[in-house]
């Protein structure tokens, strides 16, 4: 008797989990790479197959195949290309070793990776110190430019502030922007116009003689000054406006031009021969100058002449006043001040 014997293999229930749709499946493939070349799935060398395509059937219950596919992750403008068996944007970033956090993404973070590719690009936060209303402000940020910066931190500008960097100026970590708070107000005072002194002459009053006429009054102006803060600190004062409400009133004073009669006192030595001594000394004249610097009627030096109480030069006083500042010379030094014609006072 011929006899057959044979195996019969018996199908075997598989959980299939192709790129994240899961179906089950009865087999009578042996090995996983049977399986997958039974259910039609093409993989390569880049694509995630788990467990091993060599694993036989019968020792799994899941097999899990995620098909690579290519995405470019572009960070703070730098791009970067791999090759990604994740199914979402956020767990294909997380296989590069980005951390997201507060980074900003052109992509959904949920969405899914299609197999012909993705680009994404990626943000990353920056620190940026904002200096404003003598505040420190720090902002953690994806913002791309200053102006996106201080909308964040709060910071709204009137269009006389000013800010150390553009407001469109690219946003990195460390940058510092510093907020000045510009102020203008217009100021109204009132200031005080002196008045001026008009002096005049009369000749029919006797020197020393001086009389107020018209009273003098200040004028009031008003003046318009632009005051420019910075931060509340005074950085400039600008006139603007200046105006006269009230004109000055002059003063006016009269002063005496008319010489004095002079009238000398009476001395000791009054009974003396200041003819004789004079007609000596200048021949009588009151206004004789000698070359050698002597002056006058008794021909007196400058500093003879003020030492006895005389002012300026001796030919501009009277020949009254000249004979008696002899007289008080007479009575300080006797006739020595005159050393030749000084006997003619005793003839």
């Amino acid at each position: 008797m011929l006899g057959v014997s044979g195996f019969t293999r018996s199908d075997q229930d598989v959980a299939l989990s192709i790129d994240g749709a899961v179906q089950n499946v009865e087999t009578r493939a042996a090995t996983v790479a049977e399986l997958l070349d039974e259910r039609g799935v093409e993989v390569s060398d880049r694509d995630l197959v788990i467990p091993d395509p060599t694993t036989p059937v019968a020792d799994v219950d899941e097999v899990t195949v995620r098909h690579a596919r290519p995405i470019e992750v572009v960070i703070d403008g730098q791009p970067t290309r791999l090759w990604t068996t994740e199914l979402t944007i956020e767990a294909a970033l997380a296989q590069v070793g980005v951390r997201l956090g507060d980074a900003e993404v052109t992509a959904s973070r949920s969405d899914r990776v299609p197999l012909g590719g993705a680009r994404v690009g990626v943000r990353m936060p920056d620190q940026v110190t904002v200096l404003h209303d003598q505040t420190r402000t720090t902002v953690v940020t994806t913002a791309a430019t200053v102006a996106e910066v201080l909308k964040e931190a709060g910071v709204r500008l009137d269009k006389h502030d000013r800010v150390n960097v553009g407001l469109r100026h690219r946003v990195e970590t460390g940058l510092q922007v510093e907020v000045t708070r510009v102020t203008t107000a217009v100021r109204r005072d009132r200031y005080r116009i002196p008045f001026s002194v008009v002096r005049r002459a009369d000749s029919d009053r006797y020197e020393g003689y001086e009389n107020v006429v018209r009273s003098g009054r200040a004028g009031i102006g008003l003046r318009q000054t632009r005051i420019v803060k910075h931060d509340g600190v005074v950085v400039r004062r600008q006139e603007i406006d200046r105006r006269t409400l009230r004109e000055p009133v002059k003063r006016i004073v009269v002063y005496g031009t008319k010489p004095r009669p002079y009238s000398a006192p009476a001395t000791s030595a009054d009974g003396l021969n200041w003819a004789a001594l004079a007609q000596c000394e200048s021949g009588g004249n009151p206004r004789a100058v000698n070359p050698a610097g002597y002056y006058g009627l008794y021909q007196f030096s400058l500093s003879t002449w003020a030492s006895v109480g005389g002012t300026g030069n001796p030919i501009d006083a009277s020949a009254e006043e000249q004979t008696y500042r002899a007289k008080v010379l007479y009575q300080r030094s006797g006739a020595s001040p005159w050393p030749v014609c000084g006997p003619l006072l005793f003839s």
